[in-house]
């Protein structure tokens, strides 16, 4: 009768070997391709949360709103870029983000109109801080 043995038989381990060589290789993939997937997401949630629109707002507002109301009102002109300033404050103070119109310095000319108003615009939410001064010229 014959005897079986295993101690001359080395299949098994080579066997046992590759199956834990291949599983760590698919470990390894698999990590690879979740961090990914990871990055992918994180990137587009980056891009959509991006506050462009409430940054071209408020330039809009200091740039242009502001001028007109400096050429068709400049006896009140001061008072209304505070009231605008108080009311960015609050709407997105409600949102969550920090922003403000200040109006730093105005330069009229000898019959009271305005020439010229430099104003800051300040924007910060957790993601972007954002802020830049300008003159515009009236």
């Amino acid at each position: 009768m014959a005897r079986l043995s295993l101690a001359g038989d080395e299949k098994g381990q080579i066997v046992i070997i590759l199956a834990l060589v291949v599983s760590i290789l698919l470990a390894g993939l698999s990590l690879v391709y979740t961090q990914n997937i990871l990055a992918g997401t994180e990137s587009g949630v980056t891009q959509l949360s991006f506050p462009k629109d409430a940054i071209r707002d408020l330039r809009e507002l200091a740039l242009e709103k502001l001028k007109e109301y400096a050429t068709l009102s400049p006896e009140s002109f001061l008072y209304y870029a505070k009231q605008i300033d108080r009311q960015v404050q609050q709407l997105y103070a409600s949102h969550g983000s920090y922003a403000s119109i200040e109006v730093i310095d105005v330069k009229t000319s000898a019959d009271g109109t305005i020439t010229s108003y430099t104003v800051k615009i300040v924007f910060s939410n957790t993601e972007v801080e954002y802020e830049d001064t300008q003159t515009v010229v009236v």
